[in-house]
C-alpha cells in the first residue's frame, strides 16, 4: 500500500521533461517506460515511473540523467540509472522536437550490469508549458554478461517546462 501512495504521488507531482533551450534549461519528470527482452517473446517488462533531469547545454545538446526500478513485482528485478547525451538538430524551439541520444545505464538485477545506449525520441508540444515525449532507448549489453541482456526500452512521458516556452521566436531573441 505504501509502493502505491508513493507512486500516485510522483504520477500526480512530477512531469517528465524532455525538451528544452537556452533560455529553458533546467528540466524535471516522470514517464511510463518498460524493458522489451526478445521480438516474440514475453510483454514488456514495466520499469515505471522513471524519473528524469536535465539539462540544455549548448547548440541542441542536453544532458539527461534518468532512474526507474521495477515497482511492479513480476518477480524480475530491474533497476536503472541512466545518463545520456540527447541532441535536438536545432528544433528546440519547435513545437516538434526530434533528438537522438547517445548514452550509458547501470542497471541491476541479480548483479550490476553496465550498457552502452543508443535512441531515438522526439517530444509534441502542445502548449508553451506542456508536451507530450516518444522516447526508444536499444540498451547494448555484451554477450558474455549473462544477467542482463540487450534490450529495447521505450517509455513515453508528459513533457513540462518550468519556464515558459516561446514557441514562435522573435529576431530579437538571439
Amino acid at each position: 500500500m505504501r509502493n502505491k501512495v508513493i507512486i500516485i504521488f510522483l504520477l500526480a507531482f512530477t512531469i517528465h521533461v524532455k525538451s528544452q533551450n537556452k533560455q529553458q534549461k533546467w528540466t524535471a519528470g516522470i514517464s511510463l517506460a518498460g524493458a522489451k527482452y526478445t521480438y516474440n517473446g514475453p510483454p514488456v517488462v514495466e520499469v515505471s515511473p522513471r524519473l528524469n533531469i536535465s539539462r540544455y547545454i549548448f547548440k541542441g545538446l542536453s544532458l539527461d540523467i534518468g532512474f526507474a526500478k521495477d515497482v511492479v513485482g513480476d518477480g524480475q528485478n530491474y533497476t536503472t540509472m541512466d545518463g545520456a547525451f540527447r541532441f535536438d538538430f536545432g528544433q528546440s524551439n519547435y513545437n516538434v522536437v526530434p533528438y537522438i541520444l547517445i548514452g550509458a545505464s547501470s542497471l541491476k538485477g541479480k548483479v550490476i550490469t553496465g550498457t552502452m545506449n543508443l535512441g531515438v525520441g522526439n517530444t509534441f508540444w502542445l502548449s508553451s508549458k506542456y508536451g507530450l515525449n516518444f522516447q526508444l532507448i536499444y540498451k547494448y549489453s555484451k554477450d558474455i554478461i549473462q544477467s542482463q541482456r540487450s534490450h529495447l526500452y521505450p517509455s513515453l512521458g508528459l513533457v513540462y517546462s518550468f519556464s515558459a516556452r516561446n514557441l514562435n521566436p522573435r529576431i530579437w531573441q538571439d
